[in-house]
């Protein structure tokens, strides 16, 4: 995999990142509007709140695929012999 690619996989799995803790946070929301809610109200909250459930699902599939295929690269253009990310500081790359 070229170097582009690389940095445009590394992007996707930011992105992914980023999407995933946001629905998060829209899951925390709508069961916190749940919670509060009684009557009618708690029906509709309810809905919304496992909407919220299926959107983090969604995007936690898509975040841990982006998670493992850059580790299975990184594994496969990885030499044993060194740590993977290269070279520790101070230590001369082969």
């Amino acid at each position: 995999m070229d170097e582009l690619s690389q940095k445009r996989l590394v992007d996707r799995l930011m992105d992914a990142y980023v999407s995933w803790r946001e629905a998060c946070l829209q899951v925390s929301d709508a069961y916190g509007s749940w919670a509060s809610n009684t009557g009618l109200g708690a029906t509709s909250a309810f809905g919304r709140y496992l909407a919220a459930l299926d959107r983090e699902e969604r995007a936690a599939e898509v975040y841990a695929g982006l998670v493992r295929r850059t580790g299975q690269l990184a594994w496969s253009t990885h030499d044993p012999a060194e740590p993977l990310g290269g070279a520790p500081w101070g230590v001369p790359s082969r």
